[in-house]
C-alpha cells in the first residue's frame, strides 16, 4: 500500500510541476510575442487554459493530502476533544461522499467533451474535463486514508479508557 501511494504521490507532484513549469514558460513567452513582436502564439491559450485546470484540481487533491483544505474551525473548536474526533471523522465521511458524486458526474462530465475538440490544439476538451474526477479520485484517496487513520485511532483511545 505504501508504494502505491507513494507512486500516487510522485505523480501528482510531476503533473503538478510539470503543468506549472508549461504555464510560466508558455505564458512568459505569450507576453513576449504579444507585445514585442506584435504576434501572439494562437495556440498558447489551449495550453495555458490546459496547464492551469490540472494545476488547480490537482492542487486541490494535494491539499487533501496535506491535510491543508479548507476547514471553518471556530463551531468545532468549542466541542470537547473526543467530539471535535467525531466531527472530523463525519466531515471526512460527507468529503468522501461528495468525492464519490463529483467523481461520477464528473466522468460524465468529460465523457461530453469527447466530440469538442479545443480551438486551436487537436486536443479533445474531454482532456480538459478529465482533471475533475482524476482529482475527485486521488481526493477520495487521500482522504480515505486519513479516515481510516482517524477511526483506528479513535478506536485504540477508547479501547485505552
Amino acid at each position: 500500500m505504501k508504494a502505491i501511494k507513494n507512486a500516487i504521490d510522485n505523480t501528482l507532484k510531476f503533473v503538478m510541476a510539470t503543468s506549472s513549469l508549461i504555464l510560466f514558460v508558455v505564458t512568459f513567452l505569450q507576453v513576449i510575442f504579444r507585445f514585442l513582436f506584435k504576434s501572439p502564439i494562437p495556440w498558447s491559450q489551449d495550453a495555458i487554459r490546459l496547464c492551469f485546470t490540472y494545476l488547480v484540481f490537482f492542487g486541490a487533491a494535494y491539499c487533501v493530502k496535506e491535510k491543508s483544505h479548507l476547514n471553518i474551525d471556530v463551531v468545532i473548536g468549542m466541542f470537547k476533544p473526543k467530539m471535535r474526533k467525531v466531527t472530523d471523522i463525519l466531515t471526512n465521511l460527507i468529503l468522501l461522499a461528495f468525492f464519490v458524486f463529483l467523481a461520477f458526474y464528473g466522468f460524465q462530465f468529460a465523457m461530453s467533451g469527447a466530440t469538442q475538440v479545443a480551438p486551436y490544439l487537436p486536443i479533445p476538451m474531454s482532456v480538459y474535463y478529465a482533471s475533475v474526477p482524476l482529482s475527485a479520485v486521488l481526493m477520495f484517496f487521500y482522504m480515505s486514508i486519513q479516515t481510516f487513520e482517524q477511526i483506528r485511532d479513535f478506536n485504540k483511545q477508547e479501547e485505552g479508557k
